[in-house]
């Protein structure tokens, strides 16, 4: 497992417990990984930027839920 992959799992956690999931869903690549959170509802996005720290976040619709995926920092 390389650092960066390493360091994404740790910032996950952390995002998951932020956003009160209970799973979230990786995504291994050997060019860059990134896992997906399923919510209803983010009511604080300026949080979530602050605990994702140096990883990029992006934010999409799906149905009646927000997917934010966190992109691993290579």
């Amino acid at each position: 497992m390389t650092t960066t992959l390493s360091n994404l799992i740790d910032t996950c956690y952390k995002i998951k417990v932020f956003l009160k999931v209970s799973s979230y869903e990786l995504h291994q690549y050997e060019d860059g990984s990134y896992a997906d959170f399923k919510v209803r509802n983010l009511n604080d996005p300026r949080s979530l930027l602050i605990t994702a720290g140096s990883h990029l976040v992006k934010l999409f619709a799906e149905g009646d839920d927000i997917i934010v995926r966190v992109f691993e920092s290579i």
